[in-house]
């Protein structure tokens, strides 16, 4: 795993050298998905945490309405038992020994005595112990509902950065469009980008053979034709089938879905780049074993890093049009030791 990271790390070096040769719009660009990335995964975050707050502080509160019943009972039992035990000493157990000729009602009486002692002790001690239960909860109760009340402020200034920041970015893609080279010099640049990020899974599956590891516990070979498609939507391309308005889809599969949808992993395995790529957006990439590599690009955010183990059709990202894709759409790719595979024959 180490090793892993460590050579992943390196990739990453080389990928951003590589890539700071790109133009200052395609920087920006870069920066600013990086940027919305990172937001959106806090916010996602900041969310799931606050949703088990407000499950935890139900619970808590349901437990202080239990112990404050419990406190009511007890107290009406413990008034009780003083009551008692204060009527039983109007004669004290001095006078009880003188004033009984009746041995049987003496010891009778003595018992009983005896009982009332013990009873309101239990009693005392479980009040007791009550009140700290119920001192506990209203605590938590208490730290909770501050904490609620720092991720609403949190949450509030993370949308806020958000908005800036689409703001930016679209300022960013109205420069890069009025810019739009020819369709020539824009499949050049295409053809760059993919000889890009071929160079980038060579080296990875070079970084994985290194490192030696296991990925998933069934073979992804075993099921063939039987993988959940990473995200639900229209396909629009054929693999294999050069598109002028996409080259890159050539190799994978272009599927229409809107922003925000959920990407999930179609097998287990783990994430060996997680990252922005040039003409690709944000990228995940997920290492299956035996050199199978998944890739799912143009998502608008990425919730798992390098090395984090993934289930199959586990949220792995959320769908986007990252990279200056004109629609939102998953761009998915499925590779057997660097060499693309068509998708139909491995999905549902």
């Amino acid at each position: 795993m180490v090793q892993l990271q460590s050579d992943i790390g390196s990739l990453q070096i080389w990928l951003n050298k590589a890539q700071n040769q790109a133009s200052d719009l395609q920087k920006k660009l870069r920066d600013n998905e990086r940027k919305i990335s990172s937001l959106r995964k806090a916010i996602k975050q900041n969310r799931q945490t606050r949703k088990k707050a407000v499950m935890r502080l139900t619970q808590l509160q349901q437990q202080s309405s239990h112990f404050q019943d419990a406190l009511s009972n007890q107290y009406e039992q413990l008034s009780m038992q003083l009551k008692s035990q204060y009527q039983q000493g109007q004669n004290s157990a001095g006078n009880v020994l003188l004033s009984l000729d009746n041995p049987s009602a003496l010891a009778r009486n003595m018992a009983y005595y005896q009982y009332l002692n013990q009873a309101s002790a239990k009693q005392m001690e479980a009040y007791r112990q009550t009140l700290t239960s119920l001192a506990l909860v209203q605590q938590e109760q208490a730290d909770l509902t501050l904490e609620l009340q720092q991720h609403a402020k949190q949450l509030e200034a993370q949308n806020q950065h958000l908005a800036q920041a689409k703001t930016n970015l679209a300022t960013n893609l109205k420069q890069l469009n009025s810019k739009q080279a020819s369709k020539a010099q824009r499949l050049t640049s295409a053809k760059a980008d993919q000889a890009q990020a071929q160079e980038l899974l060579e080296q990875i599956q070079v970084a994985i053979a290194k490192a030696n590891i296991q990925v998933a516990n069934t073979p992804l070979a075993n099921a063939k034709g039987r993988l959940p498609w990473p995200i639900k939507g229209k396909l629009l391309n054929r693999f294999g089938v050069l598109q002028s308005s996409y080259p890159l889809s050539q190799q994978g599969w272009l599927i229409a879905a809107p922003e925000g949808s959920d990407v999930v992993a179609i097998h287990g395995g783990q994430v060996v780049f997680s990252d922005w790529l040039k003409g690709y957006g944000l990228v995940i990439i997920v290492d299956h074993g035996d050199g199978f590599l998944s890739l799912y690009g143009h998502n608008q955010a990425l919730y798992l890093s390098v090395g984090d183990n993934a289930a199959a059709q586990q949220l792995i990202a959320s769908s986007g049009k990252s990279g200056g894709n004109a629609q939102a759409a998953l761009y998915f790719s499925l590779r057997k030791k660097g060499k693309p595979l068509n998708p139909k024959q491995w999905l549902q």
